[in-house]
């Protein structure tokens, strides 16, 4: 069995499964960090899950390479990757505004749902990104575009009010999410 840690190399006595092996090697990893891919052969695994590690079996000889990080760098990684997410979710937020004012309000709808459920979960990744790295969140113009439009913009899906929807998405949203990206 070929172990790597961070890059290094372990030699540790055999594991039955992958749990007894982490479990084995966890002094190895410095405690302050957090384990962000463990991989058997190529196939990843979810550090995370103590009952998947503890049934998966290993014949003795796998590869298992396991990379770690400091809370810091996780957040450091994680928050250069919200700008992308963002600048995605404005362009199917654009693209559901363009459809509402084409018609196309089924289509549109759908987007604008995916566009909206991101954007949550983008939000909450931020927060959590802020804390773990002890930094100001990166969304919050996002935020207080939400808040200041919220209540209009579900008024007006609710009453089947499509430019205004378009039009509160395209001149609030919209560029709040761009500025956020682009910062």
């Amino acid at each position: 069995m070929r172990i790597s840690l961070d890059g290094r190399e372990l030699e540790i006595p055999a594991a039955t499964t992958l749990g007894e092996l982490i479990e084995g090697i966890a002094p190895e990893i410095d405690p302050t960090r957090i384990v962000t891919r463990l991989e058997v052969d190529g196939t990843a695994a979810d550090p995370t899950d103590v009952p998947a590690l503890a049934v998966w079996r290993l014949l003795g000889e796998e590869q298992i390479a396991i990379e770690s990080v400091t809370p810091a760098e996780l957040a450091a990684t994680r928050r250069r990757e919200i700008g992308d997410y963002v600048h995605r979710i404005a362009d199917l937020l654009e693209l559901a505004a363009s459809g509402l004012i084409a018609g196309e309000t089924m289509d549109a709808n759908r987007l604008l749902a995916t566009g909206t459920r991101e954007l949550g979960l983008v939000l909450e990744l931020d927060h959590q990104v802020a804390v773990l790295g002890n930094m100001p969140t990166t969304c919050d113009a996002v935020c207080e575009a939400v808040r200041r439009i919220g209540t209009q913009l579900t008024e007006a899906e609710r009453d089947r009010r499509w430019p205004e929807v378009a039009t509160l998405l395209t001149s609030e949203l919209v560029p709040a999410l761009r500025a956020s990206a682009a910062a």
